[in-house]
């Protein structure tokens, strides 16, 4: 059953032909309040989430030229607060994206508000048949627009630095008990897989496993950009000490491996009884130990974590030493139960509210625009995490999710937005602890493309005209032809801007509604589109203001 906590896009379904090409704007009139009549900006979700889940390998949102869409569930502590654009909260906290994309919000009570004193954390796990599972961590203290970035590995397509051997029909398992023992090694040897003669099989109720197995072995080289980007979990998340106590943090990661065993019936294996599985991955010698401020070294002890795909939760199962194995690095570990594993010191130094980062428009560009980059450590030039920022002029993005005394730097996108480039000088910024109490200047520069187009939108119902409704919210959208260029829009308080409109040329608007997505196409032949004194129908009034 379906939770609706409150309703916001019914206008949205209906004016999608036309007064939903939105522009990347904060801009509000400033006559909205004139006159006798009541005028609602009906903006209730003041926390958004847009999620967007890619192809690793292709770098493509699933989905986004075909029909595949991604199961996205909700868990972690504050997974109550989450809704859908409209408001919906299904029970199971189960979603699916349509193009690679989901718009989520935080429920605006006050339980669920963010701030630097009131945290709102939750995990986003992503599923698609022929991928790998995987999530990400998210920690919001502050209200306003958020975007998460999920990269999954497609088993039939793995991006650089993800192996993957799959072996079917072997063994046999009677009464649940294998006959014989088996040995699974990835492709170049980074990864291999021990199974003893004797091991018994359950799955997670408990069941026996019988006859033959598929097994799946995946490694991660933690040295790879493409592989550390497409993490399972996420390089910065919560995880769960050996003692109990949870807390946030990044790992560095010294290798990771994914582990699914099946029999003819498709029953996962989970737990082993009458003996234990042998791991051994290869370590890079360019692995970075943290706490050692060195590559890694024979004679290092590194904590050894689980993950569980279908809660994006990590816990620590111990610890082991690195080994020099003929020249080559490797870690070997004795698993009593399946899971995802990984290798990894755990920077527990942390902050939720740090660096304030200003952007200096110079020249004309519409008020409010995304800006995306990849963060990395200045240590070992490692990739950390992908960074979006929704650029207001004059208002400071915050952080409030990083690492603290940890020098960094973030590298941006120029080519996702044709209107806006950084300057030189700040390609990378660099900084030192994103922990500090400082602001972070960045000096940006307008470039001059295509015409600034804008919409205003103003409806009423007809059982109460004076009750006037200027309808916030926001959307992606691309130019035919683009597929892999989508960009991010809003209306607020009914007024819209977006620069870099190309006049007579054909975007696609993509919206949700109450279980149903919206992707249609839109000619812009005006710069200005104006709805103003618009009728909505009875039965949309009805259902969103009871009018």
């Amino acid at each position: 059953m379906k939770r609706r906590f409150f309703s916001i896009y019914p206008i949205i379904a209906l004016l999608l032909t036309g007064i939903v090409f939105t522009g990347l704007s904060c801009k509000k009139l400033s006559d909205v309040t004139e006159g006798a009549k009541l005028i609602v900006d009906f903006s209730l979700i003041e926390t958004s989430i847009e999620v967007r889940v890619f192809d690793a390998a292709t770098g493509e949102m699933i989905g986004q030229d075909d029909n595949r869409n991604v199961t996205i569930r909700i868990t972690g502590i504050d997974k109550d607060g989450v809704v859908d654009a409209t408001g919906l909260q299904p029970a199971n906290q189960q979603y699916t994206t349509q193009k690679g994309i989901l718009g989520l919000g935080l429920n605006p009570t006050s339980q669920y508000t963010p701030s630097q004193m009131r945290r709102v954390s939750f995990n986003v796990v992503a599923q698609a048949d022929g991928y790998l599972s995987t999530s990400q961590h998210v920690s919001i203290s502050a209200v306003g627009k958020n975007f998460v970035r999920i990269n999954m590995v497609a088993l039939d397509n793995p991006p650089a630095g993800v192996t993957i051997v799959r072996e079917e029909n072997i063994g046999n398992l009677v009464g649940g008990q294998l006959e014989e023992p088996l040995l699974i090694t990835t492709p170049g040897g980074k990864a291999e897989l021990t199974i003893p003669a004797g091991v018994v099989m359950k799955d997670a109720g408990g069941a026996l496993l019988q006859g033959n197995l598929d097994v799946l072995l995946v490694h991660f080289d933690n040295t790879v950009e493409e592989a550390l980007a497409a993490f399972p979990g996420g390089l910065m998340t919560n995880a769960t000490a050996l003692d109990g106590t949870s807390s946030d943090g990044m790992f560095f990661s010294a290798g990771f491996v994914a582990i699914e065993i099946k029999d003819a019936n498709e029953r996962q294996a989970k737990t082993f009884e009458g003996g234990t599985l042998g791991l051994v991955s290869e370590v890079s010698p360019e692995t970075y130990n943290p706490f050692a401020q060195r590559t890694v070294a024979a004679g290092d002890v590194v904590p050894f974590w689980s993950y569980d795909e279908n809660t994006g939760s990590w816990t620590e199962e111990g610890s082991y030493t690195v080994a020099n194995n003929g020249g080559v690095l490797e870690l070997s570990a004795e698993i009593s139960h399946l899971s995802y594993f990984n290798f990894d010191w755990f920077w527990t130094e942390f902050c939720y509210y740090g660096v304030d980062f200003e952007f200096v428009v110079q020249g004309e560009v519409c008020d409010c625009f995304p800006l995306e980059g990849i963060m990395r450590r200045q240590s070992d030039n490692a990739y950390i995490a992908y960074v979006y920022m929704w650029v207001c002029q004059n208002e400071p993005v915050h952080t409030f999710y990083a690492p603290a005394n940890m020098p960094v730097y973030i590298e941006w996108f120029d080519n996702l937005n044709p209107t806006i480039a950084v300057d030189a000088q700040y390609q990378p910024t660099y900084i030192e602890d994103l922990c500090e109490d400082i602001t972070v200047t960045i000096y940006l520069t307008a470039i001059p493309y295509g015409t600034t187009v804008t919409a205003e939108v103003e409806v009423y119902c007809p059982s109460d005209p004076e009750f006037i409704i200027r309808p916030n919210f926001g959307l992606w959208y691309h130019k035919s032809g683009e597929l892999n260029n989508w960009r991010y829009a809003e209306m607020v308080n009914g007024y819209a801007e977006i620069c870099g409109v190309e006049l007579g040329a054909t975007y696609y608007l993509f919206a949700y509604y109450d279980g149903e997505y919206y992707y249609e196409p839109f000619t812009v032949t005006e710069t200005n589109y104006e709805y103003i004194g618009f009728e909505l129908p009875a039965d949309v009034c009805d259902e969103v203001f009871g009018l």
